[in-house]
C-alpha cells in the first residue's frame, strides 16, 4: 500500500460525491434502511433516541475475567435490544459497550419513556441477578440511560465492498448518547425539552411517569386512582454542565424503578394514554 494510492482513492470517493451532490427528503417515519444512492438523506422530525450505556463496562473487561466480560456485553445487549424491540424502535443499532433506540411517530416520546424505564427496571431486576448467578464477577452491571427528541438525517454510507451502515446527524442521539454518560447507575436522564413534553401530556400520562404510585414499604398505594400532585415527584432537576457544550443547561434525572404493584399498568397507562380496563 502506498500513500498516493491512498490519497488517490480518497480525492475520487470526494469527486464521485461532490458530483452527486446532496438532496434531503423528508420522511414521517425513521425508515428501516437508510436511503443508499443519489446523495440522497432521509429527514426525520421529532425523533426519540433512548440509549443505553452499560457503566464501567472498560474495568469489567480489564479486572474481570474474559469469560465474564463476554457474559456481561452478551448479557447487556441481548436484554437491552429486546426491550426496545418490545417497546417498537423503528431502528437499533449496537455500539460498543452501548445500544440505542430511535422512536418516531404520534406517541412516540411516550413510547420510548416506558421503554427506558423498563430499561433500567429491567437491568436491575433481571440482568444484573443473572449476570452474578452466572460468573464469578464481584462488579454488577449496570446502565445509564438518555433520552433526547429533535430532527435526525440518515444515510447508509460506506464502501459497498466493506458494507454499508446507517450514519444518523443530528443532536437527538449524540445528546441523548451524553446524558447517557452523565445518568448514574441505572438512571434515566432526559433533556429539558423532552421533560417539557412529559409536563404537557395528559393527566394520564404525567400520573404514569411523572408522579409516585403511593407505595411505601408494605403499604399498597391507589396507583392511578390518585391524583397528580398527591405523592411525591419522580424527576430530580439537575443542571448540565456547560463544559459539554449541549443547548440546554437543566436536564431532569428519574432514579426509581417501575414499581412491583403498579409498574404494568403505569407503563401501559403512559404508552396508551389510557387508564387500563378503565
Amino acid at each position: 500500500m502506498k500513500l498516493e494510492e491512498v490519497v488517490a482513492d480518497v480525492t475520487t470517493q470526494l469527486n464521485d460525491q461532490a458530483a452527486l451532490g446532496v438532496s434531503v427528503h423528508e420522511e414521517k417515519d425513521i425508515p428501516e434502511v437508510g436511503p443508499a444512492n443519489g446523495g440522497i438523506w432521509a429527514r426525520i422530525p421529532n425523533a426519540t433516541a433512548v440509549f443505553a450505556d452499560l457503566k464501567r463496562s472498560t474495568l469489567l473487561s480489564v479486572a474481570g475475567s474474559r469469560t465474564d466480560a463476554a457474559y456481561a456485553y452478551t448479557y447487556f445487549i441481548r436484554a437491552m435490544t429486546v426491550i426496545l424491540n418490545r417497546f417498537s424502535a423503528r431502528y437499533i443499532d449496537i455500539q460498543g459497550d452501548a445500544v440505542f433506540g430511535l422512536f418516531s411517530g404520534g406517541g412516540s416520546i411516550y413510547s420510548a419513556a416506558a421503554c427506558a424505564v423498563t430499561l433500567k427496571t429491567q437491568m436491575k431486576r433481571l440482568v444484573e441477578p443473572r449476570f452474578l448467578a452466572d460468573t464469578s464477577s464481584k462488579q454488577g452491571l449496570k446502565v445509564g440511560i438518555g433520552v433526547d427528541q429533535g430532527t435526525l438525517l440518515v444515510r447508509r454510507l460506506g464502501l459497498r465492498a466493506t458494507g454499508q451502515n446507517e450514519v444518523w446527524a443530528g443532536r437527538a442521539v449524540n445528546v441523548a448518547a451524553k446524558l447517557s454518560s452523565l445518568a448514574g447507575d441505572n438512571q434515566v436522564m432526559v433533556s429539558d425539552r423532552v421533560f417539557a413534553d412529559y409536563s404537557k401530556a395528559s393527566q394520564v400520562r404525567q400520573r404514569a411517569l411523572l408522579w409516585a404510585c403511593g407505595c411505601e414499604g408494605g403499604t399498597l398505594g391507589e396507583g392511578l386512582a390518585l391524583p397528580s400532585g398527591v405523592t411525591a415527584c419522580l424527576w430530580d432537576e439537575v443542571t448540565i454542565p456547560e463544559s459539554l457544550g449541549l443547548d440546554f443547561n437543566t436536564a431532569y434525572l428519574l432514579k426509581s424503578q417501575w414499581c412491583t404493584n403498579h409498574g404494568p399498568e403505569f407503563c401501559e397507562a403512559l404508552i396508551s394514554g389510557k387508564i387500563p380496563n378503565g
